[in-house]
């Protein structure tokens, strides 16, 4: 018979259901269910004068008579990688930190979160806050990038436009200075021939003041060459 393990799965089966860490000498209740020795020895301890029901099922058991699940351990040992470091673990309960508090914000055992202080807090597994801290931290970092390439266009585009205002300057005030210069040279010209007509004027009432001294048969003999001229 073929066999398909998918990791997600297998790591849920493999996790204790009050410290959510793969099982540290596991022990199994009457019921079935199995638990970190260190899990159940606390959770027995916070029952002494109360009965002992299991945390999954609710089913009345024995914390004092519940044997080692080898099988399981066996298997958690066969895929436990060389080298992997112990988890940090809670200084009251001794279980692994394996929860973080959402209304403390710190990390906690599966124990504080039943049974401890942190009864009735939102908690999340720990793997999940790490993911999510992470995914923050990532997404700061590539908002940050996005803003400076945002910077970057914007200075670029308001660097083309000044680039553009200038050369509409420049030929605006081109422009007014060839205007200015045509107009200087149509003012000369006109200015020209104003001399010249004043000249023509002062000539032709030299002439007149000149006719004016004659007598009237002298006038008369000399009108045609006055009048050409």
């Amino acid at each position: 018979m073929a066999w398909q393990v998918r990791v997600p799965e297998l790591q849920d089966q493999l996790q204790c259901p009050i410290c959510l860490e793969v099982f540290k000498e596991p022990l199994m209740l009457q019921c079935g269910h199995s638990y970190c020795k260190d899990c159940l020895v606390s959770l027995s301890r916070r029952h002494l004068d109360a009965e002992l029901r299991c945390p999954v099922c609710r089913q009345s058991v024995d914390g004092s008579s519940s044997p080692p699940n080898v099988s399981l351990a066996r298997v958690i040992d066969a895929l436990r990688l060389p080298g992997d470091a112990e988890p940090a673990v809670c200084v009251h309960h001794r279980n692994p930190l394996s929860l973080f508090c959402e209304k403390d914000q710190e990390l906690i055992c599966g124990l504080c979160g039943l049974l401890g202080s942190h009864q009735r807090h939102q908690v999340t597994p720990a793997s999940t806050v790490y993911s999510r801290m992470k995914l923050g931290r990532d997404w700061s970092s590539l908002s940050q990038n996005e803003s400076d390439v945002f910077c970057w266009v914007i200075r670029r585009e308001f660097q083309e436009l000044h680039h553009l205002v200038d050369e509409e300057k420049a030929r605006c005030l081109e422009g007014v200075k060839g205007h200015t210069r045509g107009l200087v040279a149509s003012l000369d010209m006109q200015l020209e021939q104003a001399q010249g007509t004043r000249e023509r004027l002062a000539q032709a009432e030299q002439v007149l003041e000149q006719f004016g001294r004659e007598s009237h048969n002298e006038f008369i003999q000399k009108y045609h060459s006055m009048a050409s001229r």
